[in-house]
């Protein structure tokens, strides 16, 4: 079963830089970083460091929205990220990584949570507060 199932380490997928938001807020304040193209995504790493094409970032997005959508639908829609529930996160948290699973490649889920930060209130404030 999946309880079962190994969780991604920095020991198992060594090739993963930012398994905690400091290294990438490290990484973001290095030569290197101004010098990347990796774009507004970095942190967000497949299991051989690349960033995700366009392509899947978009489809990212879209799934992202379609939960968020569905937590208003249920009456938990939310102001901002942060005051998100801890049902409302472990819902969004277990449909992401089972289609994503490069959200797995963080400690404490903080791409998820922070990808979420970044993007949710501009979302909410074309599709939610229209009433």
């Amino acid at each position: 079963s999946s309880v079962d199932e190994k969780h991604p380490t920095r020991e198992t997928h060594p090739n993963v830089h930012f398994w905690m938001k400091t290294d990438y807020d490290n990484w973001l304040d290095s030569p290197e970083a101004a010098g990347s193209n990796h774009g507004l995504y970095a942190y967000l790493e497949d299991e051989n460091g690349d960033v995700p094409k366009s392509k899947t970032l978009g489809k990212i997005c879209k799934a992202l929205q379609a939960g968020w959508r569905e937590l208003g639908q249920c009456g938990m829609a939310l102001d901002t990220w942060g005051k998100a529930s801890t049902s409302a996160l472990q819902f969004i948290r277990l449909q992401t990584e089972k289609e994503f699973p490069l959200f797995k490649l963080a400690d404490n889920g903080w791409k998820l949570e922070y990808i979420c930060t970044k993007t949710y209130s501009a979302w909410r404030k074309h599709h939610l507060d229209d009433n």
